[in-house]
């Protein structure tokens, strides 16, 4: 009985680890159809909106089936997010006990049940995140400075002079939201979490996790950018991946690490801006 369930966790996570690779397979199918129609329709928004709602509800899909909190996965804001649901559900189970309703509950509650119990905002550390991000931003961005504007000229572009857009709020707004968000919450939320109850990070540089987990949802998180472009720089996140994969791990939340992508993407957007061949 001791051996069995000793075996029975292990057999659990590597149950969770198929279920995200087979769930990421679908992911990285999804963006390399998707891309080549975007490119044969001109429907690109609404094909990456579908592709972004794919990567925000699956996982937590999966994680509520599993009977997990999204908090057991690094996805959440520090009550940011789940404390106006965390409220709404309290009106609703206020309202059903009222009217005194019996029988199952509709997915509606269920979900509210599931996402927003004991849900507080919690300022302090989501502040930290956020100072975490911002400081990180402040040391690594000059650096890439530098080197992308050494692989420019190596690549035969010239300098054209940089300013301050006039939709640099908006661009920002994307960057964060549409695209930071939901890829951070399935590649280091999700993907990572599940990975690493497998294989476990033992190794760590400068705080940068090294080991199989990250190495693997670094990779599949560059393989994402990759296919239906075909251009090799477009492997180049599977690098800024290992800073997301610290800033999660640092606070085991995903709220940093989506402020450090949105900014780090927005910076590259007009950095290559202002070049030209």
């Amino acid at each position: 009985m001791t051996t069995v369930a000793a075996e029975l966790p292990s057999a659990r996570a590597r149950a969770g680890q198929r279920e995200a690779l087979l769930a990421t397979c679908g992911l990285l199918l999804s963006l390399w159809v998707g891309k080549h129609l975007a490119n044969a329709t001109g429907l690109g928004d609404v094909i990456f909106t579908l592709i972004a709602g794919f990567q925000l509800y699956v996982p937590l899909w999966l994680i509520q089936r599993a009977g997990e909190s999204p908090e057991s996965h690094a996805i959440h804001t520090h009550g940011l997010l789940l404390g106006p649901i965390a409220a709404l559900r309290g009106v609703v189970v206020r309202g059903r006990r009222r009217r005194r309703r019996r029988g199952r509950p509709g997915p509606f509650s269920r979900l509210l049940a599931h996402y927003g119990r004991g849900a507080t905002l919690r300022p302090r550390p989501f502040l930290e995140d956020i100072g975490r991000a911002v400081v990180v931003a402040a040391v690594t961005f000059p650096l890439f400075l530098v080197g992308h504007h050494f692989w420019q000229e190596f690549m035969g572009a010239r300098y054209h002079g940089f300013h301050i857009p006039d939709d640099l709020g908006m661009v920002l707004l994307k960057q964060v939201f549409l695209i930071a968000l939901p890829e951070e919450l399935f590649y280091r939320g999700f993907l990572e979490t599940r990975l690493e109850r497998v294989w476990p990070t033992r190794r760590f540089l400068f705080g940068l996790p090294l080991g199989r987990t990250v190495v693997m949802a670094s990779f599949l998180f560059a393989l994402g950018h990759f296919l239906g472009e075909y251009n090799p720089a477009r492997f180049g996140p599977f690098f800024p991946a290992f800073v997301f994969s610290m800033l999660v791990r640092r606070s085991r939340c995903i709220s940093g690490a989506i402020l450090y992508h949105g900014l780090s993407n927005a910076f590259s957007y007009y950095l290559n801006a202002g070049y030209h061949r």
